[in-house]
């Protein structure tokens, strides 16, 4: 299990790198619009940041392929849980909230390189 908080300047950087450029990412008053207390994390970073740190703790394996569901946003300044379960080729990945509110979920397949 790995906590880490999702912070504004992360996310401005990933809106750079990506170009995604929405709003409801950047701005506090456009999320507000949109029933958000703050900005929210873009999917993309956030199954990225999964393979990242699941990647940084296993580098002898490689992602060969990845899924993963989105169940609910996450606003920035929030820790996310990340907890990944191996099972031979297949990490099973769950984000949470300090909360225990299931975020995403998802799958890699993984090959030792």
């Amino acid at each position: 299990m790995i906590k880490k908080c999702i912070t504004a300047e992360a996310i401005r950087q990933y809106a750079a790198a990506s170009q995604d450029l929405a709003p409801i990412h950047l701005d506090a008053e456009a999320a507000a619009k949109a029933g958000l207390e703050r900005p929210i994390a873009h999917g993309m970073y956030l199954m990225g940041l999964a393979q990242s740190l699941y990647i940084a703790e296993h580098p002898t394996q490689w992602i060969t392929q990845y899924d993963m569901k989105f169940h609910k946003p996450i606003e920035v300044d929030s820790v996310v849980i990340f907890d990944f379960a191996a099972d031979d080729c297949f990490v099973k990945v769950i984000l949470t909230t300090e909360a225990g509110d299931v975020i995403a979920a998802g799958a890699f397949a993984v090959k030792e390189v």
